[in-house]
């Protein structure tokens, strides 16, 4: 089970450290970041995978700016395995998201996956009501603002 961070105790506590400046990176900087750039943006890309979550707004700003809002207010999930993930809550819908072909859900949250490593990651929208319940471990509030 993932143990969860508000933005505030992942930073004052260590726990997560940003890379880099979020406003500078480049989020299809290489191979694998624009496959999952593409894969998330345009919508026959994804077809592929189990589930896959396609962004309303396919254009490299609004992409940019999910991430950059990520990054300076979103909580940290730290899964059993060590890696550190992002989540912030939108609260508006992203796009629809598919399992198998068929329409799952329409996602409010953003999840930023390999949060510290700039050469792989990226992010998809999820269901924020996946997330309503989870609390910060350091100072109990809710992860989802």
């Amino acid at each position: 089970m993932s143990t969860y961070y508000c933005h505030t105790c992942a930073l004052t506590n260590g726990i997560y450290t940003p890379p880099c400046d979020p406003r500078l990176i480049n989020l299809t900087g290489s191979a694998y970041t624009l496959k999952k750039y593409v894969e998330h943006t345009v919508a026959a890309s994804g077809a592929h995978k189990t589930i896959n979550s396609i962004y309303s707004d396919p254009t490299y700003e609004a992409y940019q700016t999910y991430y950059v809002s990520s990054s300076l207010s979103g909580s940290v999930e730290v899964q059993p395995d060590g890696k550190k993930n992002l989540i912030w809550h939108a609260h508006q819908s992203l796009g629809p998201a598919f399992e198998t072909g068929s329409f799952k859900f329409s996602g409010e949250a953003v999840k930023v996956v390999f949060a510290e490593n700039t050469g792989k990651l990226h992010h998809f929208h999820v269901c924020a009501n996946d997330y309503t319940t989870a609390v910060c471990a350091q100072c109990g509030c809710a992860i989802l603002n």
